[in-house]
């Protein structure tokens, strides 16, 4: 059973009564403007999560996707709503955002005119002049710009030399010298391109992917006082979104709370992570014989005789980790062992193929592993920022109920597709 609402969160889930929603999951806006979208200008309001506080049941949890950069404005506006922060969940995988930008070449592009400074249209200009004529020989020789690349032995340099557009480039007068034999032209531009290549193109062109030379960009950082270039970029990896694991205040103790609302704990057992081998299994079994051995707590008797029963105890599996992780090469270098943490790979082929253009959606067995971790069973799963329905799809799959909203009707039309697909799978 699903219910999708169409419209603002805000006002959708001032008509649901209080205490009625068993979990909250969610990836909201992480206030980055992602890809120029308007809907992720900033993180949700303080207002949105009290509402969030007031449908969700004592002791019941709140698990909220968010970015590096704004997780601590995402965290602070839902614990001034009331909620207690319990923890954070990292999703950490080796490819996709943020992307790092490589600084040399970034460097590079600016020296190659696509930055140019405004104050040297002259240099500019010369550029462009340059490239012109060189387009104009390579159409009257009959050549084409991979013949010129295998002539050089570069990889796409040809079109930085005869472009109209950006990134315009110029030619080294070493090379220069084999352009006019190759295209057959006169000495006409030699003054300009020597002019140029002192003021503005270095010679030292690399061979294969035709880029500088870093040796050249790092000599550039420091004669301009800047740090060098080469190996600087501007991101880390591997990559992480935090996931903010907050609850509603309990009412009473924990297991009061969840006798009366079935809410407030978590389904560890329904999310322990297999074990990496049959060594790795024997070991934690055998360190759990407690009756065996005698061991585990010991008696209490500051407040009487009372003593715990030592028994054995075979987990079923690895505790389960406030962290996730895609398997990638990147997150095994920082894990080592990445096997005992929960492996999920990033959005599948085929929850991007089920006519979803959204463009931050979530691997359905992520959502599904969250939701069961903090939705008792039958439970009732709310996603204030439904997006294309991956929370809903995910709660279906696991036997519970939910309840999505979503104030894009392109992205509730996808939502409700694949939850209604989902929905007939799990029957």
């Amino acid at each position: 059973m699903f219910t999708i609402h169409r419209g603002d969160c805000l006002e959708s889930m001032r008509t649901l009564p209080d205490n009625s929603v068993d979990s909250i999951v969610t990836d909201p806006p992480y206030g980055i403007s992602f890809m120029g979208k308007r809907w992720d200008c900033d993180v949700p309001s303080t207002e949105v999560w009290v509402e969030c506080l007031r449908v969700l049941k004592p002791g019941g949890h709140l698990l909220a996707f968010a970015s590096t950069r704004t997780q601590h404005r995402m965290a602070d506006r839902i614990e001034t709503a009331g909620f207690e922060i319990r923890d954070m969940i990292a999703w950490v995988y080796g490819s996709g955002f943020p992307k790092s930008r490589d600084v040399s070449r970034s460097m590079e592009r600016y020296l190659v005119g696509e930055q140019l400074d405004p104050a040297t249209p002259i240099i500019r200009s010369g550029v462009y002049q340059v490239t012109a004529f060189l387009r104009e020989a390579r159409n009257r020789a009959g050549w084409t710009n991979r013949q010129l690349d295998e002539l050089f032995g570069t990889n796409g340099m040809a079109g930085h030399w005869t472009t109209a557009g950006s990134q315009p480039a110029v030619p080294s007068p070493k090379q220069w010298e084999v352009l006019k034999a190759a295209l057959g032209f006169g000495d006409d531009l030699d003054a300009l391109v020597t002019e140029l290549g002192a003021t503005h193109r270095p010679e030292n062109w690399g061979q294969g992917d035709g880029r500088r030379d870093r040796g050249f960009l790092q000599s550039l950082g420091k004669d301009r006082d800047a740090p060098p270039a080469g190996g600087w970029g501007t991101a880390l990896k591997p990559a992480l979104e935090p996931i903010t694991v907050a609850r509603k205040p309990p009412v009473g103790s924990v297991t009061s709370n969840v006798l009366a609302y079935g809410t407030g704990a978590l389904n560890i057992d329904g999310c322990r992570v297999g074990f990496a081998s049959e060594t790795d299994e024997r070991e934690s079994k055998a360190k759990n014989q407690h009756g065996d051995f005698g061991s585990g707590p010991m008696a209490n008797n500051v407040f009487g005789e009372y003593k715990q029963d030592r028994e054995n105890y075979n987990p079923p599996g690895r505790w389960p980790a406030n962290l996730l992780h895609d398997g990638g090469e990147e997150v095994a270098e920082v894990l080592g062992d990445a096997a005992r943490f929960f492996y999920c790979p990033k959005a599948s082929k085929k929850d991007r193929e089920e006519g979803n253009s959204h463009p931050t959606v979530k691997p359905t067995d992520v959502m599904r592993y969250l939701c069961r971790l903090v939705t008792p069973p039958g439970g009732l799963v709310l996603d204030p920022f439904m997006g294309s329905g991956s929370t809903g799809k995910a709660a279906m799959l696991e036997g519970f109920r939910f309840i999505g909203c979503e104030l894009s009707d392109d992205y509730a039309d996808i939502a409700q597709a694949r939850i209604e697909r989902s929905a007939k799978e799990a029957a």
